[in-house]
């Protein structure tokens, strides 16, 4: 008996307005319905644009906003700048997610696999953001030896021991975002999809550059049938590397997008 994908809960989408400091200095975002735009407020960083810029221009779905994120290249060859394709989680304090560019060998303000991530502003604009706090390695490598314990119980079916061990995780290294991601995938086991999406995502907070997460939204978006949102993901995580046209192809959670002429020109591109 085929079982028919159950819809996630609709919930009220977060508005992405307001003031926010990234890696190219401070920008104010404005959504209007599902159009979003930012221009820069107070530059700062290596590039060299000036106030009143505009940086950034996308859609809104749920909490995912899809579009364009400028930013400046470095190295031989390079051109000055580019917009990237970009792919953020919207949340109260934090705008996380991926940005891709064609120029693949130049250097960017962003992390070693796209990562980006915009923290709500929080006093003067010339102010530099706070420092992320992050673990020792001590307290590292101990989250990732109950890390590894946790995938022992998750291979052997007992998900939620291996929440727990997770969950322990996080209690000794909150900024390890393999933990994170191993919550969501206990949900997902589960087939309680929400919970699963809410850990993925806050996996990409820790780390925007963690690319599992996005896979595994693409899957689960997938699976409830929300197929404009499993396509972003999962066109992320292909640009970035974290997925390949056989991986995909053989991967029973993406099923029912298999018939799109999306999947299939992004499995093309692959």
């Amino acid at each position: 008996m085929i079982l028919a994908a159950a819809p996630l809960a609709a919930s009220a989408q977060p508005s992405a307005s307001g003031d926010w400091d990234s890696p190219i200095g401070r920008l104010r975002i404005e959504q209007q319905g599902d159009a979003v735009t930012g221009t820069l407020l107070a530059p700062r960083g290596p590039c060299a644009f000036r106030a009143g810029d505009e940086v950034l221009r996308g859609t809104m779905v749920d909490d995912s906003l899809a579009g364009r994120f400028r930013v400046c290249l470095a190295g031989k060859g390079c051109a000055a700048e580019e917009w990237g394709s970009a792919l953020l989680v919207v949340g109260p304090d934090k705008l996380a997610g991926a940005v891709h560019l064609r120029a693949r060998r130049c250097r960017a303000p962003l992390g070693r696999s796209g990562g980006v991530a915009l923290e709500r502003a929080r006093g003067p604009a010339e102010a530099a953001p706070a420092a992320r706090r992050t673990s020792t390695p001590a307290l590292k490598a101990k989250a990732r030896a109950i890390l590894r314990d946790g995938a022992a119980w998750l291979h052997e079916g007992n998900f939620e021991k291996a929440r727990e061990r997770f969950l322990e995780a996080i209690e000794v290294a909150p900024d390890v975002p393999e933990a994170y991601n191993g919550v969501g995938v206990t949900y997902k086991s589960r087939n309680q999809h929400e919970e699963a999406l809410h850990w993925y995502k806050k996996s990409l907070a820790v780390d925007p550059d963690f690319g599992d997460a996005y896979y595994n939204m693409a899957c689960v978006y997938a699976l409830a049938g929300e197929r404009t949102l499993a396509l972003r993901y999962l066109q992320i995580a292909a640009m970035n590397g974290y997925a390949t046209a056989e991986g995909i192809d053989e991967d029973s959670d993406l099923a029912s997008l298999r018939g799109s002429r999306e999947y299939r020109a992004l499995r093309d591109r692959m």
